[in-house]
């Protein structure tokens, strides 16, 4: 039985921004940290379980092999007339989906509400007025931290004349032309993977670079060399600290000790969001010289 009616009603009431199907288990409603069942009664089966992600995939005209190895998981994003944007993601356990249903929000936070301490946004402004290098952002809370930067991405859309490119997977916000030129292409639907999406940007000679992640060797060879030209990279590094993405990336590159050095000075700042959301910036040349070198 495809469940996809249920989830969209789920979504729909208000009542939780998030479900998660499993085998034998009922709708699970997820809010916060705490998951609820929508109907205790309704146990879905793993039939249940792949009829769902068949349906969900074919509204969004996402192609699934299922028992390819290439299906063993997934995102993709599906736009609705009452619902707006949903993202799903999958993953497939002996054979059987596990799928992840998240109602993406429409509104973009303003700068001033995802950045209300007074200090940090100076800084941040700073940062977004440069035509160079790069800002990595890091942080455990992947949400938190993509808000800021599309705040920040907001703020520049409308208010300055720049070409502003995304590279993401999946797509967070959509970024309407204000001021700026935005540029939006997701991993998988409009570009093969993030370093190629990385290197086509300098095709547009964008001036703001927004990549949501970076997974490999080649995509950050890829930033280092936009970021050496005429653009902005603004870069977003799960970690829960600041010193372990910058250990990660490092880890990512053979030659040690000439790509941290071209790193440290292509690096403009670091904003790392705390648990609680706090927001810490090092911009200074003593404070990124500690992440970089542990001094």
């Amino acid at each position: 039985m495809n469940l996809v009616p249920q989830i969209l009603s789920v979504l729909k009431s208000g009542r939780a921004q998030k479900v998660l199907l499993v085998p034998k288990t009922p709708i699970l409603m997820k809010v916060g940290k705490h998951m609820t069942p929508a109907d205790p009664n309704a146990i879905a089966s793993p039939q249940d379980v792949r009829d769902t992600l068949t349906g969900l995939a074919t509204m969004a005209n996402y192609q699934i092999i299922m028992g390819s190895s290439r299906a063993s998981d997934g995102t993709f994003t599906i736009s609705t007339q009452d619902l707006g944007r949903i993202r799903v993601n999958f993953i497939i356990q002996r054979g059987t989906p596990v799928i992840f249903v998240e109602r993406v929000p429409s509104r973009i936070p303003a700068l001033r509400e995802a950045v209300p301490e007074a200090e940090t946004l100076r800084y941040l402004l700073e940062l977004l007025e440069s035509k160079t290098g790069v800002v990595l952002f890091t942080g455990s809370d992947a949400d938190g931290v993509s808000d800021v930067i599309y705040a920040a991405l907001k703020h520049v859309n409308d208010t300055q004349n720049r070409i502003v490119y995304t590279v993401e997977k999946p797509l967070r916000y959509l970024l309407n032309n204000n001021k700026s030129v935005v540029i939006q292409r997701e991993v998988k639907v409009d570009v093969e993977s993030v370093a190629q999406g990385i290197i086509q940007s300098q095709f547009l000679e964008t001036d703001i670079l927004y990549v949501d992640d970076i997974p490999d060797k080649e995509s950050l060879e890829n930033l280092i060399q936009v970021a050496n030209r005429e653009t902005l990279c603004l870069a977003r590094f799960p970690s829960w600290t600041p010193m372990l993405a910058i250990k990660a990336l490092h880890h990512l590159h053979s030659s040690e000790s000439l790509f941290i050095q071209v790193l440290r000075e292509l690096i403009l700042g670091v904003v790392h969001m705390e648990e609680r959301g706090k927001l810490i910036l090092y911009t200074s040349p003593a404070e990124k010289d500690a992440l970089f070198y542990g001094d």
